[in-house]
């Protein structure tokens, strides 16, 4: 299978106390995405899975769950990417003899590393899975962002695929879609998802699509369509919630709110703070709120 355009889901992964992979939960909250959501695609880990909270073996876990639940129904993206190449390649080859459809790969960070450093970072990853390689652009977490020039250079790799552009530059995100048609871009802020598919995005990826994938669809189709007033109707409905979820803690009232459909979604990990009594009431009035106003 392809990568499928549309909208994936930044998979949310449930942890015990102690920091184990809650696997049947796992599954249950990847098979809510698929069947409940009607998601075109799943991007399993990534920052919403607290991958770079976790260790190699929960990594690896992740991975196997999710594909072996997705059973090749929709498109599946591995985030592998780790400042510890060794780690990232063995992900990389694992993600392969799993069946996913392409890898991604946050940005080195923490260091400066230059852009042929960074450049041959990815190369690498891609090489050691032999599948598409999906960028992970995000510059306020890793502090490097990429112009046209360096972009061209990255794509001369025939496995770099494209980006998973979570910036709000969208100049330079129009100009990356503009220069590079054969190329994939993914919008990966769930605010700007109208802006993005208006831009002509391929697809997006969201942390709020384990709550709203049928929202963001609506969004994604209407604006499509050229019905923009719907679009932004239902771009607002969205960003209203996404208000509330990052008030509260945005992965912690997540999993609570999913909590609410009978599926036990664990912990986050430390350091996130766990939700105190009055913000886990706080998280279940608004998940309520939520279904009473038909967004879930």
């Amino acid at each position: 299978m392809k990568l499928n355009p549309g909208i994936y889901a930044a998979q949310l992964v449930p942890y015990t106390a102690d920091g184990a992979v809650m696997e049947k939960s796992l599954a249950a909250m990847v098979e809510r995405n698929i069947t409940a959501g009607g998601v075109d695609g799943l991007y399993i880990g990534g920052s919403t899975g607290e991958t770079f909270l976790s260790d190699t073996s929960a990594k690896k876990a992740v991975l196997e769950v999710a594909a072996k639940t997705n059973a090749g129904r929709v498109s599946m993206i591995a985030q592998i990417g780790s400042i510890n190449v060794r780690e990232a390649e063995t992900l990389a080859r694992h993600a392969a003899s799993l069946g996913y459809n392409a890898i991604s790969a946050v940005t080195p960070y923490y260091y400066k590393f230059s852009f042929p450093e960074i450049r041959d970072y990815y190369i690498r990853l891609a090489e050691a899975a032999n599948l598409p390689m999906i960028v992970y652009s995000i510059p306020a977490l890793t502090g490097t962002s990429f112009d046209i020039e360096q972009s061209r250079k990255l794509f001369e790799h025939p496995l770099i695929a494209g980006f998973k552009y979570t910036s709000g530059d969208l100049f330079t995100m129009e100009r990356l879609i503009n220069a590079f048609p054969d190329r994939i871009v993914f919008s990966g802020y769930d605010e700007l998802l109208l802006c993005g598919r208006a831009l002509g995005a391929f697809g997006a990826i969201g942390s709020t699509y384990n709550l709203f994938a049928r929202l963001a669809k609506t969004i994604w189709s209407e604006t499509g369509a050229g019905n923009l007033a719907v679009a932004r109707a239902s771009q607002a409905k969205l960003n209203s919630a996404i208000q509330e979820l990052l008030a509260l803690g945005l992965y912690q009232t997540l999993k609570e709110i999913i909590g609410l459909s009978g599926i036990d979604a664990g912990s986050t990990l430390p350091p996130f703070a766990s939700l105190t009594p009055e913000q886990k009431e706080s998280a279940r009035a608004l998940g309520k709120k939520l279904q009473t106003q038909g967004l879930l």
